[in-house]
């Protein structure tokens, strides 16, 4: 019979405790918790810590315990046998008392933490926005929804832009979403937690960047054969650079109409994750793609070859069928 060598094991566990960190300085998203920017996802990040310390309150000292009465009471242990025990008030306030108090502090933290990162009016982004002395209008953008592909529309601005994300530092971000087909789920990582994006139907969510950086966005809720494509590029840069951006986009000649949008709405496959930009986009975009749905004039229809093989010419069509690719 082998015998475990303990001191090789330690110092096995030793070292992935030390890599861990060390591995943070590279930019694998599994790693997103140590390089959280905004205050939605600091507060994530805060409460799960939170959550974690509380939950070892319990469970680091009862499996010590677990352990410790397997020795004492084991087979030649230390520990008496005593037939006429039945209550001890010591174990009752151990056993239920401590969960009691710890259920009690994860009930407040839990409180704060849903108000801190709540959509539609995350706490944590006000006083974000309080404390950092720049008192800008809010920056609204219009998030729909198709299969496959996502449309960025900036209402306030005239412009839109498809399959790619750009907004400022330093500016509370108040977002409209909604679908085109099927319900999706919008999500950027180490920025902003997941909310669902439901076709005839409006969601919202707020957000405030702290600095500047390129960030993955994508769909999580898997929606057809097109969704392993369906993600973006989160630009976050500079007020400066936002505007220069802006004017940018207002000097592109693409158009997004309603009429256009019926064309973009139909299924695509965004195999090389291309994006456009678009100059002009009409003003009611949005209620007009929750009335069209209702209504059914933008209908959800996937053909039944491309559903069913990835590999058909069905598919391998509506593959090649996504937009010209955009200038960085």
């Amino acid at each position: 019979m082998k015998t475990v060598n303990y001191r090789r094991a330690l110092k096995a566990c030793l070292l992935l405790l030390i890599l861990v960190p060390l591995a943070g300085c590279s930019s694998d998203d599994w790693l997103w918790i140590l390089h959280p920017n905004g205050p939605i996802a600091q507060s994530s990040v805060y409460y799960l810590i939170v959550d974690i310390l509380l939950l070892a309150v319990v469970i680091i000292p009862a499996t010590a315990l677990v352990i410790w009465a397997f020795f004492r009471y084991r087979q030649g242990g230390r520990g008496r046998y005593d037939p006429t025990f039945n209550h001890s008030w010591l174990v009752e306030i151990v056993v239920w008392g401590v969960p009691l108090m710890v259920v009690g502090v994860m009930s407040y933290f839990s409180y704060q933490g849903i108000r801190a990162v709540e959509p539609y009016h995350p706490t944590s982004v006000q006083q974000a926005v309080d404390t950092s002395g720049h008192q800008q209008k809010p920056l609204k953008i219009d998030v729909i929804t198709t299969d496959w592909q996502w449309l960025f529309v900036y209402p306030e601005q005239g412009i839109a832009v498809a399959n790619r994300l750009v907004v400022p530092t330093k500016r509370k971000v108040e977002m409209r979403l909604t679908s085109a087909g099927v319900t999706n789920d919008f999500y950027v990582l180490k920025v902003i937690n997941q909310i669902y994006v439901m076709p005839g139907m409006r969601t919202k969510h707020n957000f405030y960047l702290d600095r500047t950086g390129d960030y993955r966005g994508f769909s999580t809720e898997f929606s057809g054969p097109g969704f392993s494509w369906m993600n973006y590029k989160m630009k976050a840069v500079t007020p400066q650079a936002f505007d220069q951006w802006v004017a940018k986009a207002k000097a592109s000649p693409h158009q997004m109409t309603w009429s256009k949008f019926k064309q973009f709405a139909k299924p695509t496959v965004n195999t090389g994750n291309t994006w456009r930009l678009y100059g002009q986009v009409d003003p009611n975009l949005f209620t007009k793609v929750i009335k069209g749905v209702k209504s059914g004039e933008i209908a959800d229809v996937k053909p039944i070859f491309m559903t069913e093989d990835m590999q058909s010419e069905e598919f391998k069509a509506h593959a090649t069928g996504t937009p010209n690719r955009g200038n960085n």
